[in-house]
C-alpha cells in the first residue's frame, strides 16, 4: 500500500509540474496579444470580433435546428393516426384449433 501511495504521489507531482509549465508557456504567448493590452484598432481585435460572431451564429443555428426538430416531433406526436395505422382488435379465437 505504501508503494502505491508513493507512485501516486510521484505521478501527481509530475502532472502538477506539467500543468504549471503549460500555464507559464501559455501566459507568455498571451502577453504578446494586442487585444489583451486594450488595442481597439488592432487587426487582432477585428478578427476576434468576426470569430465571435461566426461562432455565435453557428451555435444559434445548431440550437435552432434542435428546436425545430423537437417541435416537429411534438407536432407529429399530437396528430391522429391514419385509419390504416390504427390497431384493430381482431378475433383471435378463429386461430385456436
Amino acid at each position: 500500500m505504501k508503494k502505491f501511495l508513493a507512485i501516486l504521489l510521484n505521478a501527481s507531482r509530475a502532472v502538477a509540474f506539467c500543468v504549471g509549465g503549460s500555464i507559464l508557456l501559455v501566459a507568455q504567448q498571451a502577453s504578446a496579444c494586442p487585444f489583451c493590452y486594450g488595442a481597439k484598432d488592432g487587426k487582432s481585435t477585428e478578427h476576434m470580433a468576426v470569430a465571435i460572431w461566426f461562432l455565435f451564429g453557428a451555435v444559434m443555428s445548431v440550437m435552432g435546428g434542435i428546436g425545430a426538430f423537437t417541435f416537429k416531433i411534438w407536432r407529429h406526436g399530437r396528430m391522429p393516426l391514419e385509419p390504416h395505422q390504427e390497431i384493430n382488435e381482431e378475433d383471435l379465437d378463429k386461430f385456436d384449433e
